[in-house]
């Protein structure tokens, strides 16, 4: 399948999708649903960074996130009919792509683990540490950056993934659960195990996680 929308998806843009009137995505959705591609294009230019930047955080590969974008809308297009509303339509569209995300991460060998990028770490450092002196403070924002890595690192990829859901993509356990087709205290249970395993491996640095502080 040709790169529907033609555009070149580029994380540096942006982790939200376009701004556009909601009525007009509405009419997008049933428009698709005639057959009419070039309004499942509008949707795909709308959509496709956050489903890029959701993958490329789970998967960590860039090609890899890439293809899986370009899955997450072939499967949409096909299956937009399906469709009903009764979720919102960007659930629907990371629900497909945390499942394609997830299949890839358990196909990897058990030796090969996904890190946090170094811009995602950063951002936790500079978010979550308490003012230190400029001389200290680079080293700490990377140290923790590096930390934060290496525990996000060996965590199992549902859990990974709820934690990417709510702290990179800000959404609620409710809106997670909807996404994943889980119960809000399955979620809750993933979110929380994540972060006790954190707050053990980084208590020689806090006394709770950086992400826990921002529940």
């Amino acid at each position: 399948m040709d790169k529907l929308g033609g555009s070149a998806i580029d994380e540096r843009d942006g982790w939200g999708p376009r701004a556009v009137p909601e009525e007009d995505e509405v009419r997008w959705i049933k428009a698709s649903q005639r057959g009419e591609a070039d309004s499942f294009n509008h949707l795909v230019l709308k959509w496709e960074k956050p489903i890029y930047n959701l993958s490329l955080r789970m998967l960590q590969d860039p090609e890899e996130a890439a293809e899986v974008s370009q899955e997450v809308f072939l499967i949409a297009f096909k299956s937009i009919r399906q469709f009903r509303g009764d979720a919102k339509f960007s659930t629907w569209l990371y629900r497909i792509a945390s499942n394609l995300s997830v299949t890839r991460l358990r196909r990897r060998p058990a030796a090969i683990h996904c890190s946090l990028d170094d811009e995602a770490g950063r951002a936790i450092a500079e978010r979550d540490l308490p003012p230190q002196p400029s001389h200290e403070e680079s080293f700490l924002k990377e140290e923790t950056r590096r930390r934060v890595s290496q525990v996000l690192a060996v965590l199992p990829a549902d859990q990974r993934l709820a934690l990417e859901m709510k702290f990179y993509r800000e959404m609620t356990f409710e809106e997670i659960a909807e996404c994943l087709g889980t119960p809000v205290s399955t979620v809750k249970t993933r979110v929380y195990s994540a972060l006790e395993m954190m707050k053990s491996r980084l208590a020689a640095y806090y006394r709770r996680s950086p992400l826990e502080k921002r529940l």
